[in-house]
């Protein structure tokens, strides 16, 4: 049966193109304005499904001259069960920190509209760019060969 919510902190499973798992946690399950997308990090990758409720941290991708442990994309795989949800940790404060992002030059903390921002400290920001299924896949397979 498909879990047609999820929360921050869930821990999921991405099932990936070469048939290992990437084990992935929640950061923020955006509900409002940005209901269309949510941002997750990925604990680890491996050949199997098994997964220790453990917390960790992030495995980082470069994207152009950036590095990001954050990746934004639709929610669609986890509502229909694609991406399976296993588990919860609550996240970190340190975790915590990455639910804030620049999107257009206003930053966010979550849903929350913090302000608007000169270009110049838009780097000092995760930047929200919602990825395709595929590019979470090119990623996932950066970041394993990253380790």
């Amino acid at each position: 049966m498909a879990r047609k919510s999820y929360n921050e902190g869930d821990i999921f499973l991405i099932p990936m193109h070469d048939g290992r798992f990437a084990v992935c946690q929640v950061v923020c399950a955006l509900r409002d304005r940005f209901k269309k997308a949510f941002s997750f990090g990925v604990m680890s990758i491996q050949r199997d499904e098994t997964v220790s409720l453990e917390d960790g941290d992030f495995l980082v991708y470069s994207y152009g001259k950036r590095k990001s442990s954050v990746i934004f994309t639709s929610p669609k795989l986890l509502k229909d069960g694609t991406w399976r949800i296993v588990g919860n940790i609550p996240l970190t404060p340190e975790k915590k920190e990455l639910q804030v992002f620049q999107c257009a030059g206003a930053v966010y903390n979550g849903d929350e509209y913090i302000r608007m921002i000169p270009p110049e400290e838009y780097s000092q920001y995760i930047t929200m760019g919602v990825a395709g299924f595929e590019l979470v896949q090119i990623h996932l397979l950066e970041m394993s060969s990253n380790k």
